[in-house]
């Protein structure tokens, strides 16, 4: 009886662990994948809905597998840093057997997801697998190359959402999707090496960078970001976008101002419990839908017909 309440207590132990280390507090960065159905005015549109709903799954189930992948290459780097020692393969919770064969399990399910949207989709997924492994195997150590990397990231979930529902791909979503993305990387670097007394010992690029460097390359980044965004609602098909103009500058600003204040720099995910920055989202999502698909009552006669 003691070794049967053993072994259940170790299996749940180890799939808790493997449950830790699917990260399902950062499966928002899917969300992403969402930007296409609203600009593309599919946003009530149901078949819409399931695809994208797919596509979402399917990177869930990718992503999952990379950062069990990631946390496998990095274990000894893992056992060094303050807080990363304490995830279940660095720790010893998770065997790296069992959490490579889960790995596994998950890329077979995302694949098999992403085919019933099409090679085309099948073949982001491998973008995003091949980039993730060519960022966790080498490059997340070479200098300005791992940022951009993880902002490339961001942008294959945006290509994705496009592609899952079958809309043309904006060059404006490339870019301000490219550059948002580039801003929350180097603000969680700018974190990073304020709260590590040695740098390159929790990350190797750390010790290559320096704060001067960084705080330059994110007042570049926000430049360029804001002056994107700002072209885009002047060109773009609806001139009312114009409108959003002052949440999009706060939002950003807000971001800059929690890097250097907060741990909000520490993980884009922290920004989803700021006050501020959740409100200011939710008035430019609905200036951006008023604008994008007019009067409430035109929305139900999409819906309902």
């Amino acid at each position: 009886m003691g070794e049967a309440q053993t072994q259940q207590a170790g299996f749940v132990r180890t799939a808790a662990g493997l449950a830790y280390e699917i990260r399902p507090w950062q499966w928002y960065k899917q969300g992403v994948i969402l930007i296409a159905i609203v600009f593309s005015k599919q946003l009530f549109d149901p078949m819409a809905w399931g695809r994208v709903s797919i596509a979402v799954a399917a990177f869930c189930a990718v992503a999952g597998a990379t950062y069990i992948f990631n946390d496998i290459s990095d274990v000894e780097e893992d056992r060094k840093h303050p807080e990363k020692r304490n995830r279940p393969i660095a720790s010893g919770q998770v065997g790296v057997q069992t959490a490579g064969a889960f790995a596994i399990a998950l890329l077979v399910a995302g694949f098999a997801l992403s085919y019933t949207l099409g090679p085309l989709f099948v073949a982001i997924i491998v973008a995003y697998l091949v980039q993730n492994a060519a960022y966790s195997l080498y490059l997340k150590d070479v200098v300005l190359v791992d940022v951009l990397l993880i902002a490339i990231g961001f942008v294959l979930r945006a290509v994705a959402g496009v592609v899952a529902i079958g809309v043309a791909l904006s060059p404006w979503l490339v870019v301000c999707t490219f550059l948002a993305a580039l801003l929350l990387a180097l603000g969680k670097r700018r974190h990073e090496f304020a709260a590590s007394e040695v740098p390159g010992e929790t990350r190797a690029t750390l010790a290559d960078y320096t704060p001067e460097t960084l705080d330059q390359l994110l007042g570049i980044v926000i430049s360029t970001l804001l002056m994107s965004y700002s072209i885009y609602t002047f060109t773009g098909a609806k001139l009312a976008m114009m409108l959003t103009l002052p949440f999009a500058f706060f939002g950003v600003f807000r971001y800059h101002h929690l890097v250097y204040t907060t741990k909000g720099g520490a993980s884009p995910g922290a920004l989803l419990v700021d006050r501020q920055l959740l409100v200011n989202f939710v008035f430019w999502g609905l200036i951006a839908v008023v604008v994008l698909y007019g009067r409430p009552r035109a929305w139900l006669v999409g819906v309902f017909g």
